[in-house]
C-alpha cells in the first residue's frame, strides 16, 4: 500500500517530462527542462492553472556553529511552489515568502538540526553562499512523497547568490536545468497539452539546430513507480513497479493457498460431521437452519482471526522495520482500506463454507447417516487444491534459490578493481581543491594510509557522472559516441588496482592535460585498432540534463587503454569511459580516495579529520567507505530477497499444514481398507506407498506446470540485470526435490501412523 500511495494527495499535479533523441538514435527521458518552456506554457495554455520550477544548486556548507555545520543539498523554490503542492507551512506565511526579498526555506527536520524546537523564523542561518534569514518552515514532506527534504532558497535570493539566475530564467529555451511541475485543470486533454508544449518549444529553438525533443505531462502520482530511467529527476527512494506487481500477486497466491486449505479443512470437518447433519435433518432441521448455523460458526472464527491478525501485525511493527527496512504504520491505513480488508476476509471465509455445505446437502440424508461421503480421488476439488499448492511451493523455493545465487554472483563478481579498504573524502571547498597536492602528502603520512589519489568521480558513484560526446578527429558530430567522463591523477590506477592494458600512466606533468585513458568499451565504440597515440575530440558535455557545447572542443591524445571496470549500478552494462588527467577542461576533482589498512577505523578517521581541519576548519570532512557505497546497489534487492524468503516460508508452512490435514483425513477414511490389507500381509512400506502415491502424482503434475511458469518469471527478473547468472534446469529440479521431500515427510507421518495401528481396531464394526 505504501509503494502505491506516493503523492496521492497531490491531485491534478503533473511533472513536465522531456524525451529527446540524439544523433545516434539514443532516446533519453529527462525530468529537467528549460525555464521558458514552463513559464510560457502557463501564460499561453488555459489548461495550466499554475506552474512551479525547482532548480538544484548542488551542495553547500550550512550551520551556525562549527559542531552543527554539515553539507546540505540546496535548491531554489519559486513563489508558486505552495500554489501547486499542498504542503503546510509550520512557520511563516505564503505572502511572507513572496514579499520577502531573500531568505531560506527549511523543512521541519532540517530546521530542528540547526535551531532545535525553538522558532527559526527570522533567524540567520549561515551557508557557503552567505548568511540569510529563515523566511519559512515547511512541514516535512511525507514519507510517501517523491520530494526530498532540502534547504531551499527563495527565487528572489537565487538572483543574489547565482549571478546568471535572472538572465537564465528570463530568456533560456535550450538548457535543461529546472524540474517543472504544472497544476492542470481536471478536464484537460493531457496528450494534447503535451503536443502544444512540444510545438511551443520547437518554435523557440535556434533555426539551425535540428530539434529532436518532445514533451509530455506525467502525474506526480506515477513518478515513484515509473519504470523508465529518468535523468535529473527528484525521486526519493525510487520504487520498482515490477516488485510491487510481483508481491501483489504473491500475496494473492498466499491468500488463495490459505483459502484452499481453509475450504479443504472445512470440507473434511463437514464430512466428519455428516452423521450429525443427517440426524439434524431427520429431526426437522431445514437447509436454511443448517446454513445459518455453519455461517455463524464461520463468521465467529473469521472475526477472531481478523482480530488476532491485526494484533499480531501491531506487535510485529518494530520487527518489520528491522527485517525489511520499511515501516508498517497500521494507523495510516485508511478507513475504506480497513472496510475492504474486513469485507474481503468475510467474503472469502463465507465462500469457503459454500462448497462443503453444498456437498453435504447434495449427498442426501441417507449418505450422511451412513457416513459414506468421502474425499477420495473422485472429488476434483481436492486434486486441484493440492496441485495448486505444490505449484506454489516449487515456484517459491526455486525463486528463493535463484535470488540467492544472483545476489551472491553480484557480490562476488569481478569489478575490474579492488574496493576493499578504499575510502573517499569529498572535496567540498575551493581550499581543499586548490591545495590537493599538499593535502595528499599529509594524508599519505598517516601510517594506515597506503595510497592516495584524486579524481572527479569514483567507481560506485553516488552523484551524476558527466557524459561527453566523443569522436575520432576528423569524424562528424553525428558520428560522436556518448561516453562517461572522469578526471584522475597518476595515483588513481595504483589506488584502485586498475589494470593499464596498453600505454603509459600519467606523470602529472603539464602535458598530461591533453592526454586521456579510454577503457576497452570505448576502444570498441570508436573503432580504434591501435588506440595509443590516436587523437580524439570532445565537443560537448552533459552534466545531467542537456548537452552543452564546449567553448572549443577538447582535443586529446589517447595515452593508455584501461581494462573495463564497473563504475555504475550493476543493472547497467559497463559503458565506454574517457578518463582525463585531473587538470582537464571538463570536470574538476571532487574526491580524495585513500587505500587504508587499519584495525581501528575510528582512530584513522580522527587522523584524517585532523588533516582536513588543518587546511579548512570551516568545512567538515565527509568520509565514505567505498564498500558501503557499493552495498547500496544491493539494498533494495536484499529487502526484496528477504521478503520473498518470508513469503516462501509462509507458503511452505501453509501447504504443509493443508497437506498434513488432508493426508490425515485420507488415512482415516481408508482405515478399514488398511486393516484388511495388513491382515492379508501388506507391509508398512507397501501401505505407506498406497497412501502416498496419489499425493506424489499430484506433486509431479505441479512440477510440470511450475517449470515453465518459474522459468518465464525468473528469466524476466534476471534480464533486468546487465550481469546475471544463467537459469539452469537443475534449479527447478532442486525446488521439485525439496517439495517432494516435504510431501513424503508430511504424508508419511500419517500413513505410517495408520499402517502400524492395530488391525483389530481398524476392522471393528460400529
Amino acid at each position: 500500500m505504501r509503494e502505491t500511495s506516493f503523492d496521492k494527495g497531490q491531485e491534478n499535479v503533473f511533472r513536465l517530462l522531456q524525451e529527446t533523441t540524439d544523433e545516434n538514435g539514443t532516446t533519453r527521458e529527462i525530468a529537467q527542462s528549460p525555464p521558458k518552456v514552463g513559464i510560457e506554457s502557463r501564460l499561453l495554455f488555459d489548461e495550466i492553472e499554475t506552474q512551479t520550477q525547482i532548480l538544484y544548486l548542488g551542495r553547500a556548507n550550512v550551520g551556525n556553529n562549527p559542531q552543527t555545520v554539515n553539507h546540505q543539498q540546496i535548491a531554489v523554490l519559486d513563489d508558486d511552489f505552495l500554489n501547486v503542492f499542498s504542503f503546510p507551512l509550520i512557520e511563516g506565511t505564503t505572502n511572507g515568502l513572496i514579499n520577502h526579498p531573500n531568505g531560506i526555506i527549511l523543512t521541519q527536520t532540517i530546521k530542528e538540526n540547526y535551531f532545535g524546537k525553538q522558532s527559526a523564523l527570522g533567524k540567520i542561518l549561515k551557508t557557503s553562499y552567505g548568511d540569510y534569514p529563515v523566511v519559512g518552515v515547511l512541514e516535512d514532506f511525507p514519507e510517501n512523497s517523491h520530494l526530498e527534504n532540502l534547504v531551499f532558497f527563495s527565487s528572489q535570493m537565487a538572483s543574489e547568490v547565482v549571478s546568471w539566475y535572472t538572465d537564465f530564467m528570463s530568456a533560456n529555451w535550450t538548457r535543461n536545468e529546472l524540474i517543472t511541475y504544472l497544476k492542470v485543470s481536471p478536464s484537460a486533454d493531457l496528450a494534447a497539452l503535451g503536443d502544444k508544449i512540444t510545438k511551443l518549444a520547437q518554435e523557440n529553438q535556434p533555426k539551425d539546430i535540428l530539434y529532436n525533443s518532445s514533451f509530455a505531462v506525467q502525474s506526480v502520482q506515477d513518478i515513484h513507480l515509473y519504470e523508465n530511467e529518468v535523468e535529473g529527476e527528484m525521486n526519493k527512494d525510487k520504487g520498482n513497479g515490477f516488485y510491487v506487481s510481483l508481491f501483489f500477486w504473491v500475496s494473492i497466491l498466499i491468500l488463495l493457498v490459505a483459502c484452499f486449505n481453509y475450504a479443504g479443512l472445512l470440507n473434511i470437518a463437514f464430512i466428519d460431521r455428516a452423521k450429525e447433519i443427517g440426524l439434524r435433518q431427520i429431526v426437522g432441521a431445514g437447509k436454511l437452519s443448517l446454513l445459518k448455523q455453519f455461517l455463524s460458526e464461520s463468521l465467529l472464527l473469521i472475526s477472531v482471526s481478523i482480530i488476532l491478525a491485526y494484533t499480531l501485525l501491531w506487535l510485529l511493527q518494530p520487527l518489520v522495520q528491522i527485517w525489511f527496512s520499511t515501516t508498517l504504520n497500521l494507523r495510516s491505513i485508511p478507513f475504506n482500506g480497513i472496510v475492504i480488508m474486513v469485507a474481503s476476509g468475510l467474503f472469502l471465509g463465507l465462500l469457503s463454507v459454500a462448497y462443503p455445505f453444498w456437498l453435504i446437502i447434495r449427498s442426501g440424508v441417507s449418505s450422511s447417516i451412513k457416513s459414506t461421503i468421502s474425499l477420495n480421488s473422485k472429488l476434483p476439488f481436492r486434486r486441484f487444491m493440492l496441485t495448486f499448492q505444490f505449484i506454489a511451493v516449487i515456484v517459491f523455493i526455486t525463486a528463493s534459490l535463484v535470488f540467492n545465487k544472483q545476489m551472491d554472483f553480484l557480490k562476488n563478481r569481478e569489478l575490474g578493481f579492488k574496493k576493499e579498504g578504499l575510502a573517499t573524502v569529498d572535496i567540498n571547498s575551493r581550499i581543499l581543491r586548490n591545495q590537493f597536492e599538499a593535502i595528499k602528502t599529509e594524508f599519505s603520512r598517516i601510517p594506515e594510509v597506503q595510497s592516495v589519489s584524486v579524481s572527479s568521480r569514483v567507481p560506485g558513484e553516488w552523484k551524476n557522472i558527466p557524459t561527453v560526446k566523443t569522436k575520432r578527429n576528423g569524424q562528424s558530430l553525428a558520428e560522436a559516441k556518448d561516453m562517461l567522463f572522469m578526471g584522475a591523477d597518476k595515483d588513481f590506477l595504483k589506488t584502485f588496482n586498475i589494470r593499464l592494458l596498453d600505454g603509459t600512466n600519467f606523470k602529472d606533468a603539464p602535458s598530461d592535460s591533453s592526454k586521456v585513458f579510454i577503457n576497452q568499451a570505448a576502444v570498441i565504440a570508436l573503432g580504434l585498432e591501435n588506440p595509443i597515440g590516436e587523437m580524439i575530440s570532445i565537443p560537448a558535455v552533459n552534466y545531467g540534463g542537456s548537452n552543452r557545447n564546449l567553448n572549443q572542443p577538447f582535443i586529446a591524445q589517447v595515452a593508455g587503454v584501461l581494462e573495463d571496470f564497473q563504475i555504475e549500478d550493476f543493472r547497467t552494462n559497463i559503458k565506454p569511459l574517457v578518463m582525463g588527467n585531473w587538470n582537464n577542461p571538463i570536470h574538476s576533482i571532487d574526491y580524495y580516495t585513500l587505500k587504508i589498512k587499519t584495525s581501528d577505523w575510528s582512530k584513522t578517521m580522527i587522523a584524517l579529520k585532523k588533516v582536513n581541519d588543518s587546511f579548512d576548519p570551516k568545512t567538515p570532512i565527509e568520509f565514505n567507505v567505498l564498500d558501503d557505497k557499493f552495498a547500496r546497489f544491493f539494498e533494495r534487492d536484499m529487502e526484496h530477497f528477504k521478503l520473498l524468503n518470508f513469503f516462501s516460508i509462509i507458503v511452505v508452512l501453509l501447504s504443509c499444514m493443508g497437506l498434513f490435514a488432508m493426508s490425515a483425513f485420507v488415512a482415516k477414511s481408508r482405515t478399514k481398507e488398511i486393516g484388511i490389507r495388513k491382515v492379508l500381509g501388506s507391509s508398512v512400506l507397501q501401505l505407506q506407498y498406497l497412501l502416498s502415491k496419489d499425493f506424489v502424482r499430484l506433486m509431479l503434475v505441479g512440477l510440470l506446470v511450475a517449470t515453465p511458469l518459474t522459468w518465464y518469471a525468473l528469466q524476466t527478473w534476471l534480464s533486468d540485470f546487465a550481469y546475471h547468472i544463467d537459469f539452469k534446469w537443475w534449479m527447478v529440479a532442486i525446488g521439485g526435490f525439496i517439495c517432494f521431500s516435504l510431501t513424503i515427510v508430511t504424508v508419511s507421518f500419517q500413513s505410517i501412523k495408520a499402517a502400524v495401528a492395530n488391525p483389530i481396531k481398524s476392522l471393528r464394526t460400529e
